[in-house]
């Protein structure tokens, strides 16, 4: 299974830079085909709150995070959280939601797929998990 993270949903719902929305949105395409797709509520929370700040309709929030939900997407649970704080610490507990999305991605998938090489290009030596930076 491949994680997504949120970043990515953002970039293939919301054209802010054409690439970007193309590369996401074949990425999403390819992992739906394979049913190797694969988010956390954790992934829908924050898309939705992204969502809104970029000024997109309620509507159109709502139809995404519904969207999303048919994906039976997964909560973090407390390792996941103990392991997002180690993660954190060792960055100094910037972006801990970053961390926590490595974490659940550790549990259940194979690789992430994310657009910040900044936090998960620092985070890749803390893990085993394949990070594919898009």
């Amino acid at each position: 299974m491949i994680y997504f993270d949120t970043d990515v949903l953002i970039h293939m719902l919301v054209i802010q830079d054409l690439g970007k929305h193309q590369v996401a949105r074949s990425y999403y395409e390819q992992a739906i085909e394979t049913q190797d797709f694969f988010i956390s509520l954790l992934c829908i929370q924050e898309t939705a709150y992204v969502l809104q700040r970029l000024g997109q309709k309620a509507n159109d929030i709502e139809d995404a995070v519904k969207g999303f939900l048919q994906f039976e997407p997964v909560p973090y649970m407390s390792r996941d959280m103990q392991r997002g704080v180690v993660l954190a610490r060792s960055m100094g507990f910037k972006n801990i939601n970053d961390c926590i999305h490595l974490a659940v991605a550790e549990t259940h998938c194979s690789q992430i797929c994310t657009f910040n090489k900044a936090d998960f290009g620092k985070m890749s030596k803390y893990t085993t998990l394949e990070i594919t930076i898009l």
